[in-house]
């Protein structure tokens, strides 16, 4: 694509009320974005290579001193969990066979700068069909056990759940729950009176099958709501927000420290003009929850520029110890301008 001009602006830090986010020097930050395409391993989701054996790559971020692991999280139920990838938004990765496709230029705004992006894709909700419950019933005539008494004795054993994923991703549960009923009684056999049982068993099996949601718009809606858990405790996280055009939906929403206090703070940042990235710092994180985006007023979302949403992508990066930190409570945020290429904006 064309070299896009680039213009950086410092946005006057708005000084807030929580102690715990402040401005901090980013020398010798490591960057914490996988520096290679592919999908991020999730806790919660297979990879989809995983499934096929083909690309994207699946990326394992859990190991080494900054390792850390990512779980999606429900955000809305006319969404399924999203996936997450690690993306240069200015290179086209063909993912056709999951119905995911990154172009060279995407939908909605584009950078010119060849680095790796943390790119949400959305998903529509997940399908689910339960069945009518299925009963198989077998009977058996044995001898009664010494000790046994004249009566009927039913046993129902505790439900037991059965799942398996198919190649396609599809999840079939199955509930099982066995009834048993004993009737002892007495009973002549060959000429012979005797305690006999009679036992039933009834098996009852109620399957559920819930077939996955579908990437919406090809991979092109990039929203989700993450949690990231590092293996330590991080002195301090940059967190660098791509083209947050709509106020109030993408940001952090809570953090827990190294004393493992979980601290609610909704911090979700203001729109900006397209092509933006802002940023903040958040000191002593062990895991964090953050929100990328909203899908936008087809989906009923009213305080919305665009119809299709709006997609943002997220970069993360160590700090070292603050020092000379600008004061208690300052959030630091600076706007990058690159280039809108499409978005649907409401009318």
């Amino acid at each position: 694509m064309p070299k896009l001009k680039v213009m950086s602006r410092l946005i006057a830090a708005s000084t807030i009320s929580i102690g715990f986010l402040s401005i901090a020097s980013t020398a010798h930050a490591v960057n914490l974005t996988p520096q290679e395409e592919g999908e991020i391993k999730l806790t919660n989701l297979e990879c989809l290579n995983s499934i096929s054996g083909l690309i994207p790559k699946c990326i394992d971020t859990s190991s080494g001193q900054y390792g850390y692991t990512v779980t999606s999280l429900n955000y809305d139920p006319q969404f399924s969990a999203s996936r997450l990838f690690a993306d240069k938004r200015n290179t086209a990765n063909n993912y056709s066979q999951f119905g995911i496709q990154f172009l060279a230029q995407d939908a909605g705004t584009n950078t010119d700068l060849d680095i790796v992006w943390l790119r949400p894709v959305a998903y529509s909700a997940a399908v689910e069909k339960k069945d009518s419950p299925k009963s198989n019933t077998s009977k058996q005539t044995i001898d009664a056990p010494p000790g046994a008494s004249i009566g009927t004795v039913k046993v129902t054993a505790p439900t037991t759940t059965e799942t398996t994923t198919t190649a396609d991703g599809k999840k079939i549960i199955k509930n099982i729950t066995v009834e048993t009923t004993t009737v002892t009684k007495q009973a002549k056999v060959n000429g012979i009176t005797k305690l006999i049982q009679e036992i039933t068993t009834k098996t009852i099996t109620q399957t559920t099958t819930i077939t996955p949601g579908k990437p919406v718009e090809n991979g092109q809606l990039e929203v989700g709501k993450f949690q990231f858990d590092f293996k330590n405790p991080l002195a301090g996280i940059r967190f660098n927000f791509f083209d947050i055009e709509d106020s109030k939906y993408s940001g952090i929403l809570s953090y827990t420290n190294s004393k493992g206090e979980t601290i609610s703070i909704q911090e979700l940042l203001t729109g900006k003009e397209d092509g933006n990235v802002q940023s903040l710092i958040l000191n002593d994180v062990q895991s964090f929850v953050v929100q990328m985006g909203n899908p936008g007023f087809k989906y009923g979302y009213k305080n919305t520029l665009f119809n299709t949403g709006d997609g943002v992508n997220l970069q993360i990066e160590t700090v070292p110890e603050p020092s000379g930190m600008a004061g208690l409570g300052a959030l630091a945020m600076v706007g990058w301008i690159s280039r809108r290429q499409r978005k649907n904006k409401t009318t």
